[in-house]
């Protein structure tokens, strides 16, 4: 073999060796990918992430009409992340889209909105929050829907005057709105939205929801031949006020419903709970009251006039508290006394004060120094029944038996606070809740118009008041019934 030969088999083994290890190296340099994960597994590797997300809104035309969007993004249980890796397995974008486009929804730029709740409190004294979280594209949708929404409660005249500083100042009498707003925390935040998810659109179908809570729940009813709004409301387990929230086209609970008019009774469930301060000034008649005076010369149960009671009238100003345009709250700030109202004198015959009160066809004597304000009737709110009359006064002012009786229970619970049971010995009891303070115990023989105690806020009590009972039979205990006290008593 000749020198040239050796040389060029020399040659040729050179450049098979670097042939081979140029071949080895290029299968062993890692590459820059992207691994796919859904729901935690992985699905394929890609070359892009943007080529993917690219793809996905080229084929997602129909939630882009649906939404009028212009773009759709991965589904939110996809994560892409970078990777370093020697493998040559690389799927096609359009590989895991047909995995993943009938099982992962996608998404699209939208708002998540929460509505935290506020505390409550059950009449078993548990302590309650409701938080409703729901989605929008557009903020101007809820902003209209929570709008309409407080307009359920308030009358767009007065939410337009508050919101606009232009309301009358109260010269002689009148109302005025000192304070209005929601007590709620509300939260919105930017996101993609999946489209599983209900997402609002229109404000009409936005303000249904945060109004009733759910939707397409209407409740129809077909009025009977006399029902009033009053009877309905009860019959359904709403209030008045909550039956007008449902009903907007009634203005008032005074109106005659005609036999066959359809009615809404969906029970309502706001989303939030819209505060409402108002100050009130007017003039209100001081009913008289009646004075007894004993003579143990009459026979026991014998009465007499002796002189005709005549009402008084006073200027009374105070501040007012709505929840949801149901009122929870009244207080006196002062009270001017135009004409003092005189008292019907009434002697009465007896010997000794007898633990047995007169029947209900009888006087029974109001519970509270007069005048007063009725916050809240007897009936339903929210579902559940208000078994009393809520009485609004004076912080501290006087409390009365409005019957003789005995005192079956006087004490403290966290939903009645300080209260106090009388039994009247004729089948009847009276309860009186929320007192600063009381006069009595357990055992106590009453006489009708006798201080009890004393008005107050305790227990679960939105502000000072009387919750103010009529039952037959052991309040609250199996086989007992409430009674409207305003409608089954006469009060002197």
């Amino acid at each position: 073999m000749n020198k040239k030969s050796i040389i060029m088999i020399i040659a040729s083994l050179i450049m098979s060796a670097a042939v081979l290890f140029m071949g080895y190296d290029k299968v062993r340099v890692p590459k820059t990918v992207y691994k796919v994960y859904l729901d935690g597994q992985a699905i394929g590797l890609i070359n892009s992430k943007e080529e993917l997300e690219s793809y996905i809104n080229q084929e997602q035309n129909e939630i882009k009409d649906k939404y009028n969007v212009s773009k759709v993004y991965l589904p939110n249980n996809l994560d892409i992340e970078k990777e370093t890796t020697y493998s040559t397995n690389i799927s096609k974008v359009s590989e895991i889209y047909e995995k993943i486009k009938d099982i992962a929804p996608f998404t699209i730029s939208g708002y998540e909105v929460k509505i935290k709740g506020v505390k409550d409190l059950s009449e078993e004294g548990i302590e309650t929050t409701k938080t409703v979280k729901l989605y929008i594209l557009d903020k101007d949708v809820f902003t209209n829907a929570l709008t309409n929404t407080v307009q359920a409660f308030i009358s767009k005249q007065d939410y337009d005057s508050f919101i606009m500083g232009t309301q009358k100042e109260i010269e002689d009498v009148g109302q005025k709105i000192e304070n209005l707003y929601i007590q709620n925390e509300i939260t919105m935040k930017k996101t993609n939205v999946s489209v599983k998810e209900k997402i609002f659109t229109d404000t009409d179908e936005l303000s249904q929801y945060l109004l009733f809570g759910s939707l397409n729940t209407q409740k129809n009813y077909s009025v009977k031949k006399g029902e009033t709004i009053e009877q309905i409301a009860f019959d359904n387990k709403m209030s008045t006020n909550e039956f007008l929230v449902a009903n907007p086209d009634i203005p008032s609970a005074d109106v005659l419903l005609t036999k066959g008019e359809v009615v809404n009774i969906s029970a309502i469930d706001p989303a939030f709970k819209l505060i409402e301060e108002d100050y009130v000034v007017e003039y209100k008649t001081i009913s008289y009251g009646t004075t007894y005076e004993y003579d143990n010369s009459l026979p026991k149960g014998t009465e007499k006039v002796k002189k005709n009671g005549v009402n008084g009238k006073a200027k009374v100003a105070y501040t007012v508290t709505k929840h949801n345009g149901e009122r929870v709250s009244t207080e006196t700030e002062s009270t001017e006394t135009i004409k003092p109202a005189e008292n019907k004198v009434v002697i009465r015959g007896t010997k000794v004060v007898s633990s047995v009160g007169v029947n209900v066809g009888g006087i029974w004597f109001w519970p509270t120094e007069k005048p007063y304000h009725l916050n809240s009737g007897y009936g339903y709110r929210g579902g559940k029944l208000h078994s009393g009359t809520d009485i609004g006064g004076k912080y501290n002012s006087k409390i009365y038996a409005a019957n003789n009786g005995v005192v079956v229970e006087a004490g403290y619970t966290s939903y009645n606070g300080n209260y106090i049971f009388i039994n009247h010995n004729n089948g009847w009891y009276t309860t009186y809740g929320h007192m600063t303070s009381l006069n009595v115990k357990r055992g106590d023989v009453v006489e009708m118009g006798q201080v009890i105690g004393r008005m107050g806020s305790t227990g679960y009590a939105w502000g000072v008041h009387l919750h103010f009972g009529l039952f037959k039979g052991y309040p609250f205990r199996s086989g007992s019934q409430s009674y409207d006290a305003m409608k089954s008593l006469r009060f002197g």
